[in-house]
């Protein structure tokens, strides 16, 4: 094949992945998981500074390396944040090791079985999702192929072994390699092994190697050791987040599950595959069944020539330590756990390509034979090409369970305040208000992350007026009900907002958005009914003191300003009653305006006191919106429950309530005019009988 023709190959195998990995790359996937979370969480760490071989980001399972995050974050200084910029590290680091098996392959089976290969790692799915994903294993995979290149350059490795003086510049680059590996995934600590075994491969196989080469690999790990130093240390003073406390937990407890595993990673390849929505279609096998076919010929091949051919034995050595590796971690079949073994995978399928293409080449006319193999080549890459591209933007795209782990309701909504461009504030609806309420909503502990954290990732845009609070108990509208966007982060929200709340959305007119479904977005203009409410609630009796009598109480004046930039407008008792029995919810409305930025970790109280000197009887602390996000004139409700045990006692009690700082425990004061007077307002008298 010419030269010019092996390189336009190359070129369209490298823009074929490039348009399955990059097109609509900021609307697919539409969000992040919870690795991904991880990672930019990691990568906020790296730029306030903190720079570690491993980060522990609120996952009770271990850590995690730290050089993807590293790179995330110096990255992120540049590009800024959004779905582009942070994916596009792991579009470069696919498209790279792409590039980087297709060299290793030339090298060591020549450009065909090359080209194969880098086929297979351009049209993969699991390979595809890969270069898309804000993962540590986009970065592990480039680090692997380019440490086993090194390892055959090394060696002076292509379809036999030179005997050449070793470089030291090469067994350095190497031990480099294998220490940078290791800093991204635990999987770099397979790539010692595998290159110890290797070289103890050479030995045994009697081929035809400097005598000097035992002393450069040394040297190579001793310039590995040198380079691990910080993650040594890092993992003796730090064991619980380390990669080896990783590998020690994943464990598996007997034989009999190391043997499962096995067979699970081996049949993943080829007959069932990974269940993760996030690294695939659940349940199909990394190859397609032609792919799987030239595998088991490249296996056949391999084995055959194990003993002589070290460029078979290399890539075979390979695909065995990737298995072991995910057989050794617990659990389901993930093809993240086979990482080592992805490129081997895709040279063994390339040897196998090249015997078939040898047998048509001895059974048919050399013309006959090499139109042959150009052309079912080129009918099985592009058909792969579209088949994985259906299965990408079709079939995996649409999945619920897809949708699900990336968040994509977030994603829409982020996506569509990117594209909306007008003056008009939003109001979001979130039950995950902040990590106390995420965690209570979280399937488990990791997945835990507060909306408005999440759409602070999503975003583009960062000159968005948002406010969020989480409907069940408050809402929150800005300048006092004026013209705005009211959205919903739950499907479920807008059906559980609490019946006082409604009235304030009850002119709303429905906005379609792409990707979400009616009624996630409205637009409000509440100004009418906000001012009619207030207008009554702040006629609402308050007193300054919690004198037994009101007869001669000095009743406060409402609106009431609390702290700097608080107003205390008025509230509503529900039930309203002149009395209430043990069993029962007394419903406190509160109604708020804002004129001003907040303090840190605004917080209410409601106490229901017997005597007001001694601790109440009963308390509710709470707010269930945004507070740091509040400006002037924004208004908002906070329903307060305060449920009556059974066994409450009889008797009359005060009911007081207030404001503070959570940061400091400081209660706000409340002001007669402008002196501060108080700390607690006295409401209404109630009875319990």
């Amino acid at each position: 094949m010419a030269q010019r023709t092996r390189l336009a190959a190359i070129v369209a195998v490298l823009l074929a992945a490039a348009a399955l990995r990059i097109l609509a790359l900021t609307t697919l996937p539409q969000g992040f998981r919870d690795e991904e979370i991880a990672q930019l969480e990691i990568a906020a760490l790296v730029r306030s500074g903190a720079i570690a071989s491993f980060y522990n980001v609120n996952d009770p399972n271990g850590g995690r390396e730290g050089l993807f995050g590293i790179l995330q974050g110096w990255l992120s200084l540049v590009l800024g944040k959004g779905q582009l910029p942070l994916r596009i590290l792991a579009v470069w680091c696919s498209l790279l090791s792409i590039a980087l098996l297709y060299a290793l392959g030339k090298r060591l089976f020549g450009h065909f079985a090359g080209l194969v290969a880098a086929i297979g790692m351009a049209l993969t799915l699991y390979s595809i999702l890969l270069g898309r994903s804000i993962t540590r294993e986009a970065l592990a995979l480039p680090l692997i192929v380019l440490s086993l290149m090194t390892m055959a350059r090394a060696v002076h490795l292509r379809r036999h072994i030179a005997l050449k003086a070793p470089h030291s510049a090469t067994f350095a680059l190497l031990g480099v390699l294998i220490a940078l590996t290791a800093y991204t995934h635990w999987i770099g600590l397979l790539l010692l092994a595998l290159f110890v075994i290797f070289i103890a491969y050479l030995r045994w196989s009697r081929q035809p190697i400097s005598r000097r080469l035992i002393g450069y690999s040394l040297f190579s790990l001793l310039i590995a050791l040198i380079t691990a130093i910080p993650y040594i240390g890092a993992t003796v003073r730090a064991f619980p987040i380390s990669s080896l406390n990783t590998l020690w937990l994943n464990r598996p407890e007997h034989l009999g599950e190391w043997l499962s595993g096995l067979w699970q990673a081996i049949g993943g390849i080829g007959i069932y595959g990974d269940l993760l929505p996030q690294h695939n279609l659940p349940g199909l096998p990394l190859l397609n069944p032609i792919g799987f076919v030239l595998l088991i010929i490249g296996v056949i091949v391999a084995l055959r020539h194990f003993r002589n051919a070290p460029n078979h034995a290399l890539p075979l050595l390979a695909l065995i330590i990737g298995l072991l590796a995910d057989a050794w971690t617990r659990g389901a079949l993930n093809f993240s756990h086979q990482l080592l073994a992805l490129p081997a995978i895709m040279l063994l399928m390339g040897i196998g390509a090249e015997a078939v293409a040898r047998f048509f080449g001895s059974s048919l006319p050399r013309a006959i034979a090499d139109q042959v193999i150009i052309f079912g080549t080129l009918a099985i890459a592009v058909a792969s090409c579209f088949a994985s591209g259906d299965l990408l933007w079709r079939a995996w795209a649409n999945r619920g369970d897809v949708q699900n782990v990336y968040r994509a309701r977030l994603g829409h909504l982020a996506a569509y305040l990117d594209r909306t461009r007008d003056d008009l504030a939003t109001s979001i609806c979130t039950f995950a208000l902040d990590m106390r309420s995420a965690t209570q909503n979280a399937e488990h502990r990791f997945a835990a992350r507060p909306d408005p954290f999440l759409l602070e990732l999503m975003l583009h845009r960062h000159d968005l007026a948002l406010r969020y609070s989480n409907c069940l108990d408050a809402l929150v509208l800005t300048g006092g009900g004026e013209r705005q966007r009211y959205a919903f982060a739950h499907p479920t929200a807008r059906l559980r907002i609490a019946e006082p709340l409604r009235a304030w959305l009850q002119n709303a007119v429905d906005v379609p958005v792409a990707g979400l479904p009616s009624g996630s977005v409205l637009l409000v203009n509440a100004e009418q009914i906000v001012a009619d409410d207030f207008g009554q609630v702040i006629q609402s009796q308050v007193w300054w003191t919690p004198e037994e009598s009101r007869v001669n109480a000095e009743p406060a004046q409402l609106p009431l300003r609390m702290g700097g930039y608080l107003t205390f407008e008025g509230y509503r008792l529900l039930p309203e009653r002149p009395s209430y029995r043990s069993g029962e919810t007394l419903r406190l409305i509160t109604y708020w305006r804002a004129d001003g930025e907040q303090v840190p970790n605004l917080r209410l109280f409601a106490h229901v006191s017997r005597n007001p000197d001694i601790p109440p009887a009963l308390q509710n602390d709470v707010l269930n919106i945004e507070a740091s996000l509040l400006r002037d004139r924004d208004v908002f409700i906070q329903i307060i429950d305060l449920p009556l045990p059974l066994d409450f006692p009889e008797g009359d009690y005060f009911l007081s309530i207030g404001a503070y700082s959570e940061r400091d425990g400081q209660r706000l004061p409340i002001y007669d005019g402008e002196t501060p007077r108080a700390d607690r307002l006295f409401l209404r008298k109630i009875r319990v009988e």
